[in-house]
């Protein structure tokens, strides 16, 4: 039976460009999407997250339990998780039974995958933290499709969006030179992530695929 929904509130538009506007002002906002994760992978109360965010981040970012309560609250606020009302498993005390518990929404889980895309694309530390978002759980076949795809639609966009390289010419003045040069990289290097991203894609569908098969493969070599 699906968890029991509180009364909260609804989902905002702005609610994606207001997690996005603290990350700018704080890095350390970013913690609140690796609490999202957590919250997708198992709706729970933030102790119990604060918990599992240990083990699974604290070598890669700490973050205290307030702070893993204040993100709580900052992703109930911007729509991106709801309270609800958790059954427990076994009997539990009563401070236990009192404890607020979240769940994500749909919204939160879009932008969480919107969010690995782009962290993909801007944190140098990019593999370790896909890495990590993947040993979480909540990024499935599936959603890893997604968010690489994301990422390889991002990159040409943003080559779209570059200007226009001018041909390197003997007359050219210094300045001339240098701005065509960084534009040069940064065409260089778009496209080559491009490419990962296009790799990266082949190599995971035919990983899907082959899981499909397996079963298909066992039954028959049982008959």
């Amino acid at each position: 039976m699906p968890p029991k929904r509180l009364r909260g509130e609804k989902s905002s538009p702005l609610a994606a460009q207001a997690v996005r506007a603290r990350a700018a002002e704080d890095p350390r906002a970013s913690g609140a999407w690796l609490v999202l994760a957590l919250v997708i992978e198992q709706p729970s109360h933030g102790y119990e997250i604060s918990q599992r965010y240990e083990r699974r981040f604290g070598s890669f970012q700490s973050m205290s339990v307030p702070r893993v309560y204040a993100a709580l609250d900052r992703l109930r606020d911007t729509g991106m998780i709801e309270p609800i009302a958790l059954k427990p498993v076994k009997p539990a005390r009563r401070q236990h039974q009192m404890r607020r518990s979240y769940q994500a929404t749909d919204a939160g889980v879009k932008e969480y995958r919107r969010w690995v895309a782009e962290q993909m694309r801007d944190d140098p530390r990019r593999p370790a933290l896909l890495a990590r978002l993947v040993s979480v759980g909540v990024l499935g076949i599936e959603a890893v499709l997604d968010v690489i795809d994301n990422y390889q639609r991002e990159c040409m966009e943003e080559l779209r969006e570059l200007p226009t390289a001018q041909p390197f010419e003997e007359d050219s003045s210094l300045e001339e030179l240098t701005e065509n040069l960084v534009i040069d990289q940064q065409r260089r290097e778009l496209r080559a992530r491009h490419d990962w991203a296009l790799h990266a894609g082949q190599i995971l569908e035919a990983h899907k695929k082959r899981l499909s098969a397996e079963p298909g493969e066992r039954a028959a070599g049982a008959s």
